[in-house]
């Protein structure tokens, strides 16, 4: 019982940081799924083993190759405090992918192998490539590609997408991967310590607050236009991005640009 408990609690100290952009998202895109296919409500629950295993796999790789910049940014991390070692992250790292791997061959609704190929290939541009550490392969790239795995493999965890499912999946990929330059704009100075190249190191500050504003969180709105997902709520999308434009521009600390950010996944969340 102990070692269950150690093992749960390591689980939560590696991955709580990323539930607001994997389990939430995967409940309610779950919750729609048992919806549009007229199922039992405790269907919702079939997400969880594959989405548990998508986190854990992808921020074992994270922490496992970032422990020196843990260590100055997040050195309350199961690596830099100490709890675990290295090895021992390794270990769990190779159970993580095997389950990983094995609950995306048995899912009945339909094998979910290109959703779980799609989100180690895309770990590992992330975590062993330099361009995982530039602002373009890390949100236009990564961003795009690991959305849209996660939330198409969280739909078929539950029920076969329909052509329609698929197209929204896509088109929410793109547009994150578009507006998610905001969340580079909350550790400037620890992104420099790690000499990652993101957009306000590359251009600055307020160039790319200029930048985020006036072209990328347009472009994003394009997107959804384009993608037929303004029009469920065009009044809530338009003020949302106008919102987002002028927390970012009007931005001058982490605390307030993390709060951007958030407002942000919630955006994207509701579409």
């Amino acid at each position: 019982m102990n070692t269950v408990k150690r093992e749960l609690r390591l689980f939560f100290d590696f991955t709580w940081r990323d539930w607001s952009t994997t389990l939430i998202p995967g409940l309610i895109v779950a919750t729609g799924a048992v919806k549009h296919a007229s199922l039992p409500a405790w269907n919702v629950a079939r997400f969880v083993p594959w989405v548990a295993c998508f986190i854990y796999f992808f921020n074992l790789s994270n922490q496992i190759v970032g422990v020196e910049e843990d260590r100055i940014n997040k050195p309350d991390r199961p690596l830099p405090s100490g709890r675990i070692t290295v090895q021992g992250a390794k270990r769990r790292w190779a159970i993580a992918l095997a389950a990983f791997v094995g609950t995306a061959l048995f899912n009945g609704n339909g094998h979910l192998i290109i959703e779980t190929a799609t989100w180690v290939t895309t770990t590992a541009f992330l975590c062993l490539t330099p361009y995982g550490g530039h602002w373009f392969g890390r949100n236009s790239v990564a961003m795009g590609t690991g959305t849209w795995a996660l939330l198409n493999g969280i739909y078929k965890t539950v029920a076969r997408p329909a052509s329609v499912e698929e197209r929204f999946f896509f088109v929410v990929a793109i547009w994150l991967a578009t507006a998610i330059q905001i969340q580079d704009l909350r550790d400037i100075e620890g992104d420099t310590i790690v000499r990652r190249k993101t957009l306000p190191i590359v251009i600055g500050d307020r160039q790319s607050r200029w930048l985020i504003s006036l072209a990328f969180l347009p472009l994003s709105y394009v997107v959804l236009w384009v993608g037929g997902i303004i029009s469920m709520a065009p009044t809530t999308v338009s003020a949302a991005h106008v919102l987002l434009a002028y927390r970012t521009w009007h931005g001058t600390e982490a605390k307030y640009d993390h709060k951007t950010y958030m407002v942000g996944l919630s955006v994207g969340a509701a579409g």
